[in-house]
């Protein structure tokens, strides 16, 4: 009796089948992607509120100001030179404008400002943070956000990884860790996209709708093409 006590061993404990192991493994990859592209697209929409940050900030002195705060200060520049650089298919217009307490500095404007401000105008500067983020001359207005290379590439390098992990998610049930090679290849793709298409977007400072609606149509555009061409082979 105390024989057959001693030998017998516990039940066995039931393992998880194949079946559930896949499926949990791809709702982890298909949450991980998706919070990663959320917070992808989170950063880009600070990314771009940073670049106008300009527009809604107080002017230095002012009663709206308080201490300690981001303001804008107004100043005047003189135009000392003119450039206009044709690029075969465009033409590039330049102002360089002099400061009184900084360098002069040429800033990209479009055709009708560059006609009209002729060398040794005076134009209107919004300085903000210490740099001209916008110079204007009668009604027309030339914004100067800088470009945001480390921005881009932080929110290039989630959207990458997000679109890796929801496209491994979408097919993990039928190809498993096979189709890794093919996404790491795609990803490197919507990097280098994301990358240029951030710079371009933030620095164009068009509507938040707009700004946000082209990258987020070619997030999905992606995810959804290479999920069609993985699970067509």
């Amino acid at each position: 009796m105390n024989a057959r006590i001693r030998d017998a061993k516990p039940p066995a404990r039931p393992r998880l089948s194949g079946a559930v192991a896949r499926a949990l493994t791809q709702g982890l990859l298909l949450l991980a992607g998706l919070a990663t592209t959320v917070l992808g697209f989170g950063w880009f929409v600070d990314a771009n509120d940073a670049a106008g940050a300009y527009r809604t900030a107080p002017v230095c002195g002012t009663a709206a100001h308080t201490p300690g705060t981001d303001c804008v200060r107004r100043e005047t520049g003189k135009v000392t030179a003119r450039d206009a650089a044709n690029n075969g298919d465009s033409t590039t217009y330049t102002l360089t404008v002099a400061r009184e307490t900084a360098p002069k500095h040429s800033y990209t404007v479009n055709s009708a400002f560059y006609y009209d401000a002729k060398t040794g105008t005076d134009v209107d500067l919004t300085v903000f943070r210490g740099r001209v983020a916008e110079i204007a001359y009668q009604g027309h207005r030339a914004q100067n956000s800088g470009t945001p290379w480390l921005s881009s590439l932080e929110v290039a390098l989630l959207l990458g990884l997000g679109f890796a992990l929801t496209a491994a998610g979408l097919t993990w049930s039928r190809l498993g860790v096979q189709a890794a090679p093919f996404y790491f290849a795609i990803a490197v793709f919507v990097v280098i996209l994301a990358f240029l298409g951030c710079l371009v977007l933030v620095s164009s400072q068009l509507p938040l709708a707009a700004t946000l609606a082209i990258p987020v149509l070619g997030w999905l555009f992606m995810t959804a093409s290479a999920t069609v061409a993985t699970w067509g082979d």
